[in-house]
């Protein structure tokens, strides 16, 4: 696998500092709407930053006015003039992409600002920890387009509950920030020039805890398995990690995996 400074994308931009890493898209002139290219190339940083052991916290986030506005509609017109398969692949590629984020390995941040609309509301259903600039605005648009919001109904569902989905799948209006942290949808709100402090503090938090044992609670959450956390917890106590975590607490010291962003 390439390293990320061997990685180069048209439509995102990737910076590392230390273990955290930064996804932005990069199609201001847009409002980062998602078109083919930027769907493949946020499916492939996200499945090789589930595999990079030097990554430990990833922020997704959007470059210029808007986080993301949804699905660049040329884009969308265009795949429902191919043919139904060419059309369905397209919506399956579609899925691909949210299920690379869903499925990451490190936790994922989410950095809202401007509009989450449409494919844009579904990266924060994706999100481990999202926080939104105060002026953000957020809508579930495609029924407005006569289609719907199929591909990220399922993660909406999870996150926000059937009824939330329901009654802003059918209406497609806009909701400010104090309703989507009401919903949750989003987890923290805050003002422009605070966010970053937001974001650094929270992925500090992250940067104290055990980094096999962050990989093993994100997949717990999705199966929610009793019959099988008796056997996890057993095999994170034995392992190197967490016989370090607990010599650590009993010494008084940080465990050898703690860092803290500049």
């Amino acid at each position: 696998m390439k390293g990320l400074a061997e990685m180069s994308y048209k439509s995102l931009q990737i910076t590392q500092s230390k273990s955290l890493v930064r996804v932005a898209f990069n199609r201001p002139e847009v409002l980062n709407a998602l078109n083919e290219e930027m769907i493949a190339e946020t499916t492939d940083i996200f499945q090789s930053l589930s595999k990079d052991i030097s990554v430990r916290a990833v922020v997704l986030e959007g470059n210029g006015k808007a986080f993301s506005s949804g699905a660049d509609l040329a884009y969308m017109k265009m795949a429902g003039e191919s043919d139904l398969a060419q059309n369905e692949q397209q919506g399956n590629n579609l899925k691909k992409m949210y299920q690379a984020i869903n499925n990451c390995t490190k936790p994922v941040i989410v950095k809202a600002h401007g509009y989450a609309i449409g494919g844009g509301f579904g990266f924060l259903t994706l999100a481990d920890i999202a926080i939104a600039e105060e002026n953000t605005q957020f809508s579930l648009s495609e029924i407005k387009l006569g289609i719907i919001p199929a591909v990220i109904g399922p993660f909406c569902i999870k996150k926000i509950g059937l009824s939330h989905f329901k009654s802003l799948g059918l209406t497609g209006e806009l909701i400010n920030v104090e309703q989507a942290l009401r919903i949750g949808l989003i987890h923290e709100i805050s003002t422009a020039d605070k966010i970053e402090d937001q974001i650094k503090k929270k992925v500090n938090q992250l940067l104290l805890a055990g980094p096999k044992a962050i990989s093993v609670f994100k997949a717990f959450c999705k199966n929610l398995n009793p019959d099988k956390s008796a056997k996890m917890i057993a095999e994170l106590r034995a392992s190197d990690e967490g016989q370090e975590g607990l010599a650590a607490f009993l010494e008084k010291r940080k465990p050898n995996w703690v860092e803290t962003l500049d």
